[in-house]
Formats: C-alpha cells, sequence, structure tokens
C-alpha cells in the first residue's frame, strides 16, 4: 500500500469537505445572527411552552392548599367584592385550622370594617397584597392599611412579547423609599421555611442572590435561554409549573363558612386566598400548564383557544417551585450560557453539514436529517426535564437548513467534478487514438534512426504522463503547492527539469547549486507559486533547447528590503536572442507571472556571452495584496 497516496487522499477529502461545507455553515451563519437579533424569540417561547406542558407527571404539593372564590361563592353572600365580613370570616375560620401562613391575594386598599381590621391586624402570619409597579399612579394599588410593610408582598405579574406568564418577579425596589420589596409567593415561601429552621438571606441590592439556606434561587437574565434584551429588572425567576391534573388542593369560600372541610388539609401548611371566578377576570395566559382552574370550567375548544390561569394559581406556583427547590431538590429552570448555546447550534449545523457531505444518496441524506431531528427533539424535551433549557428551534433549523444546503450543493460539485473527469478521459481517447498510435506505428518501423527512435520513445510517454499529471490534479487539486514550502517545490522544479534529455544540458560543465532560500518567507497564493514554479521550469528549458555551448547554469533567488528576485543565467550562445522582440508562448506567461505580482520580468543577453533571465516582484505590494485577498 502507498501510504503517500493515501495519505493524500485523506487530506485531499478534507479539503472537500471543508469547501463544501461553506454554504451549510453560511446558513448556520444566519440562524446565529437571526437568533441574536430576537428574530426566533416566540418560536422558542412556543417550543418551550410545548415541551413543558408535556411534562411527566409530578406528585401534587399538598403543602399549599388554594382557597378559591368562584361564581357559586358570589352569589352565595350576593356580592362582588366579597363583602368584608365574609372576609373576616373565612380568615377566623381559617386561622382555626392553624395554617403556618396564609396569602390574601385580594386587594383591600380601602377597608373600614372594623372586624376585618382586627383580624387583619392579629394575625402575624397573614401576608397581603399590593400593585407596586407601574409608571403611573392609576396602575398602583395600596396594600390594607392594617398591616405593616413586612407583611405585604407584591402580586405585579410580568409578561412577554406574546402577552403570556413564563417568569415571575420575585423582588425590586420601591420607586419613593428605594427600599427592597418581595413578591407575595416569596414571602409565603420566607415564612413557611422559616419555621423550618432554613434562614431566608438576600443582599442589600436588588440583584444580589436570594437564597435560602444552601439553596440560592436561579435569577433570570436579559439572554437567558431563548430571550434576547428581556427587562430583567429586580430579581426575576422562570416559572417552571407543577405538571399535574390538580397541582394543589382546592376548597371554595363556601366549602369553609359551612365546615365542608377537613382541617388537617391546612395544618401547617400555605393557604392562599384568591378568586377564581370567570367574571373577575383575574387571570393571565399561558401555554406551559394545560391543567388549570380556568381551563377546567370551559370546554375543551374554548380552553385550547385561550389557554389562561388564574393569579392565585401562578402564586400556588410560584410558592411551590420555591420550597420545592429547597426541601425536594427540585431543579430550576436554567439556561446555558450564551457561548455555550452558539456552540449547541454549531454543532448541530456541522452534523447536518456532515450528513449533506458523507451521504451519497439525497433521499440518505433526507431520511438522516429526519432522523436526526427526532433525535435532537428527543434530546432538548429530556434536558428540559431535567430543568435545562437548551436551543431547539435554531438548532432544528441549522440542522435541517444546512445539511439540505450542504447536500444540494455537494451534489452539484460532484456532478461538476464527473462531468471533468469524463472531459479529460474523451480527452485522452482522442491523443490514443491519434498521434500516440502514430507515434507507436512510426516506432515498430525500421525506418527512424537510433536517436529519433529514442526521441519518439520519450515523447510518447511525455504525451501519456499528461493524463496522469491531470487526472492527479482532479484528484489532490493544490494540495502539494498548498503544503510544501516553496523553495523545496522550486527545488523539485530544478532538478525534475535538469533530468531531461535537452541539448543545452548536455555541454554545461558547471551547474552552480540553485539557492532558494531567500524566497522561504515568501507569501504567494497557490495560483502564485504554480505559475512561479512553471516560470521557472520554462526558463531552465529555454537553456536547455537554446543555449548552445553552455558550459554555466546559475540558478538563485536575492531579496532586499523592496523586492524578492528570480534570476537564471547560463553562458551559451542563444539563438533566440538574434530576434528580442519576438515573444514565445514562455515569454507571454512569464509577464502575466509579472502582472499578477506586481513586478517585472525581462530577459537580456549576459556579456560576454549567454542570456540573463530575471523576474523581480516588490515586498511591500505583494504583502498588502496578500492581506486583502
Amino acid at each position: 500500500m502507498n501510504f503517500s497516496n493515501l495519505w493524500q487522499r485523506v487530506k485531499k477529502n478534507t479539503s472537500i469537505l471543508c469547501k463544501g461545507g461553506l454554504p451549510g455553515l453560511a446558513v448556520t451563519g444566519c440562524v446565529v445572527i437571526t437568533r441574536l437579533t430576537g428574530g426566533m424569540q416566540t418560536l422558542e417561547w412556543m417550543a418551550f411552552d410545548t415541551f413543558w406542558r408535556s411534562h411527566p407527571l409530578e406528585p401534587a404539593d399538598t403543602r399549599v392548599v388554594i382557597v378559591g372564590i368562584n361564581e357559586e361563592d358570589i352569589r352565595a353572600v350576593g356580592d362582588y367584592p366579597i363583602p368584608d365580613k365574609d372576609l373576616a370570616k373565612l380568615l377566623k375560620k381559617l386561622q382555626s385550622y392553624k395554617p403556618r401562613v396564609i396569602g390574601l391575594d385580594i386587594f383591600r386598599d380601602l377597608s373600614k370594617n372594623k372586624e376585618l381590621s382586627q383580624v387583619l391586624a392579629n394575625s402575624p402570619n397573614l401576608i397581603g397584597i399590593e400593585q407596586l409597579l407601574g409608571d403611573t399612579l392609576k396602575l398602583k394599588i395600596k396594600p390594607p392599611p392594617q398591616l405593616p410593610t413586612e407583611r405585604v408582598g407584591f402580586a405585579d405579574m410580568i409578561f412577554d412579547a406574546d402577552g403570556k406568564l413564563r417568569r415571575v418577579i420575585l423582588s425590586t425596589r420601591e420607586e419613593k423609599s428605594k427600599k427592597i420589596r418581595y413578591s407575595l409567593s416569596l414571602l409565603l415561601a420566607k415564612h413557611y421555611l422559616e419555621a423550618e429552621g432554613i434562614k431566608f438571606e438576600h443582599g442589600k441590592r436588588v440583584t444580589s442572590p436570594i437564597s435560602f439556606g444552601n439553596t440560592q434561587l436561579p435569577r433570570f437574565r436579559s439572554n437567558t435561554g431563548a430571550y434576547v434584551k428581556a427587562l430583567s429588572g429586580g430579581y426575576q425567576m422562570l416559572l417552571a409549573f407543577r405538571n399535574n391534573p390538580q397541582p394543589f388542593s382546592i376548597v371554595t369560600l363556601s366549602d369553609i363558612l359551612n365546615s365542608q372541610v377537613k382541617p388537617e388539609l391546612f395544618r401547617d401548611n400555605i393557604v392562599i386566598i384568591g378568586m377564581t371566578a370567570v367574571s373577575v377576570k383575574d387571570y393571565s395566559m399561558t401555554s406551559a400548564v394545560k391543567d388549570t382552574l380556568f381551563n377546567k370550567s370551559l370546554t375543551t375548544d374554548v380552553a385550547d383557544q385561550y389557554k389562561l390561569i388564574y393569579g392565585v394559581e401562578i402564586h400556588a406556583h410560584a410558592t411551590s417551585q420555591i420550597i420545592s427547590s429547597v426541601l425536594d431538590n427540585r431543579i430550576p429552570v436554567y439556561a446555558f450560557s450564551d457561548e455555550l448555546e452558539h456552540i449547541w447550534i454549531l454543532a448541530w449545523g456541522a452534523w447536518g453539514i456532515a450528513l449533506g457531505l458523507l451521504l451519497q444518496s439525497p433521499w440518505k441524506t433526507l431520511l438522516s436529517i429526519v432522523a436526526s431531528s427526532f433525535a435532537l427533539t428527543g434530546i432538548c424535551y429530556g434536558m428540559l426535564n431535567w430543568s435545562c433549557w437548551v436551543p431547539f428551534v435554531p438548532s432544528l433549523l441549522a440542522l435541517i437548513g444546512a445539511g439540505l444546503t450542504t447536500s444540494f450543493f455537494d451534489s452539484n460539485s460532484k456532478a461538476l467534478l464527473e462531468e471533468r473527469s469524463l472531459t479529460l478521459k474523451r480527452t485522452y481517447d482522442k491523443v490514443h487514438n491519434g498521434p500516440l498510435q502514430t507515434l507507436a506505428a512510426i516506432l515498430r518501423s525500421d525506418e527512424p534512426s537510433e536517436e529519433l527512435r529514442k526521441k519518439l520513445q520519450e515523447l510518447n510517454h511525455e504525451l501519456r504522463a499528461v493524463f496522469e499529471f491531470m487526472n492527479q490534479s482532479l484528484i489532490f487539486g493544490d494540495e502539494s503547492y498548498l503544503q510544501t514550502p516553496l523553495p523545496e517545490l522550486l527545488y523539485q522544479v530544478y532538478e525534475h527539469t535538469l533530468g531531461r534529455d535537452l541539448p543545452g544540458f548536455t555541454t554545461i560543465v558547471s551547474y552552480i547549486p540553485p539557492d532558494f532560500s531567500p524566497l522561504e518567507d515568501c507569501p504567494l497564493t497557490v495560483e502564485q507559486k504554480q505559475s512561479l514554479c512553471i516560470f521557472l521550469q520554462e526558463a531552465l528549458c529555454n537553456v536547455g533547447k537554446h543555449a548552445a555551448k553552455a558550459t554555466c547554469l546559475d540558478v538563485f533567488c536575492r531579496k532586499d528590503k523592496a523586492k524578492y528576485s528570480l534570476f537564471v543565467i547560463d553562458n551559451g550562445v542563444n539563438l533566440e536572442m538574434v530576434n528580442l522582440y519576438q515573444e514565445g508562448r514562455g515569454s507571454v506567461q512569464a509577464k502575466e507571472l509579472a502582472r499578477l505580482l506586481k513586478g517585472k520580468f525581462s530577459r537580456r543577453q549576459n556579456h560576454p556571452s549567454g542570456t540573463v533571465c530575471e523576474l523581480t516582484w516588490s515586498i511591500n505590494t505583494l504583502n498588502k495584496w496578500m492581506r486583502w485577498r
């Protein structure tokens, strides 16, 4: 086995893979750029909601109980808002069941009922709400005046651009007093966990880490997950809804007032009181959870259309998420860093490129991309089940787009290569069946002399070598010129050319060893290297063909501050110098190379005899051209 040829094929295939993957890489780059500009936020949110809605079932959280005041309760008390006396009666009844903490998710900023005021003031485990955020006073609602600030949590919600709820705000700074205020769900979790001996910690800044014992709540940032430059003021957290047909125990106002509940349901638990009546409109839109009290009250078609959830349920989910993270090691939703997300997307794009290049059949490529898409979907879904949110939509687009684009362009490239190969074979067939057969016939006859026969045999071998050279060029391309240093390439050309049987070489007795080392750091492209090798070969062949009675040949390079130079000098009688203005193909090629290198070519007499062939080019011009290329 020829390991040299094998290695050349491996390098050539690697080069083909790199070049063939450029279209797919461009598609992947467009996907990343589109994502960076926020063009895929909505699609990624939809994917996140779909995956989370299909999250494996979780056990219900028995530590959280919802007291929902529904339409039947409003009809039973005969008024809305719920009268203060009925609300006071409800709170007294609940306190008799000895819950650990009660959250009142009902605004009561104007209450003057004495009985309710006493209950609010004398209930240290009761937390009320206020509307804290907003640009104007009209958007803000004050808390019950009987409650101190430390027993008031804000009930504000924060929504994404599509109007849906996926995150909650846990703390913020009050505009006037600059004091840090906490949400209802965080205060409920704080009171519950303090009874467990778990200390709440938060720094003096809103953005300081919030932690309970050894558990730190992950903070939402403006570029978390699919988000791009989202508003991340205060301390926000992605909301991980508990997936269960009934995640929390639910009772109504009438159930409690009529003593139709078991006291054990509330004892030492978190109780949240809120509205679950459609007419009150205390609900938000979400697609990340399917089993909500609102949806259960509607027909299936209507529920699927609106996908709404009551505010009291949101507070219950947020509170449960916090205490579950602390007590049950339930992992909060987190996302990769921006750098890892980009690597993730690029990796799937690279996999699509590999499928497009390595699989020969379009159908195999398509089926492989489909199978990989299912695998990607399963991986992203599985990782989200472990609370890790990785990019799905951009990865899928990169995989499909890069794979199909690469397959399309690679098919065209292969078809073009096959067409060129076929043209080459047909050309060789013409040469083989024409000139080569004529040469063979002459060689078989007795007419040519021994010297002419030798020349014809050499010509025969050279013509046949043309096909092999062109075929190797199709297989290996320009790899040898790309990998081999320029001095070594020129020395190979020098040795090969002087080995040819040309009359001018037979009289030379002094071959001055060539020196190509000054070109060691000359920055040339593959095309320029090829042209320079052809120039040297042509100059040496001119000596071999036209330098009569030459006894000395000198080939060397020079480098000074401004330019590179390559010289081929002999001392023979050059028959072509009789007419200096007659240009052959070699001279035309040399002048084209000089123009390419922004240099000069000259061929002049070498006194007292011989010829000087010189090519010069500027160092500064070449370096500038290479930088722009």
